[in-house]
């Protein structure tokens, strides 16, 4: 009569966990590269996001340039949406930043309660305008920026420029990828009618 050998439970139960704890590393890393499910997803806006109280500023940017960027001196508008979740009605005081010597808000800032206010479109009236840049803007830099409200208080964000949908200059555009090499069994191929050399 034969007997199999049996490890004791004490030595399988650490076997196992070690097995699991291996598996549970190679398959988490196989979402930490280059080839994550991520890897090639952008955010869809382009501006600054942040809340106070009851008060979101929602995507807040610098309308793009005609140029490469702000020249000192320069005007800019800023576009932003702002989403008033209270109860109560607020109001957008002051703008300030200092990359700017000013910036001024035209048209009613008024922020009625549990409705989203269009700052970026020109159907509101309403403009928050950039004047006078200290230094050149260029694509790729955000201004710091203040927005005050009267009864939410204040919130600091990061305000880039917009980019635009084309390029505004002439530049050549320039193929950053080599060309895809054409595979050796299309090289090969020859298409229907083609003649050989020996004319078959």
């Amino acid at each position: 009569m034969t007997r199999t050998a049996r490890l004791p439970r004490r030595v399988l139960a650490p076997a196992g966990l070690a097995l699991f704890a291996a598996m549970t590393l190679a398959v988490s890393g196989c979402a930490a590269g280059q080839y994550s499910q991520t890897a090639d997803q952008v955010a869809a806006i382009d501006g600054a996001n942040g809340t106070v109280g009851d008060i979101a500023v929602l995507n807040a940017r610098l309308a793009p340039t005609e140029r490469e960027d702000y020249p000192a001196g320069a005007n800019a508008r800023v576009l932003l949406y702002i989403s008033n979740n209270g109860l109560n009605a607020d109001t957008l005081e002051s703008v300030t930043t200092s990359a700017a010597n000013s910036v001024r808000i035209t048209g009613d800032a008024t922020l009625p309660p549990q409705k989203l206010s269009d700052f970026a479109s020109d159907s509101s009236g309403t403009e928050v305008i950039v004047t006078g840049f200290v230094q050149d803007q260029p694509y790729g830099v955000s201004i710091p920026m203040t927005f005050s409200f009267a009864n939410a208080g204040t919130v600091d964000l990061n305000v880039p420029i917009q980019l635009p949908a084309e390029r505004s200059t002439n530049r050549e555009t320039v193929n950053i990828l080599p060309p895809h090499p054409t595979p050796l069994w299309e090289e090969d191929e020859l298409a229907e009618g083609d003649v050989l050399p020996n004319g078959h």
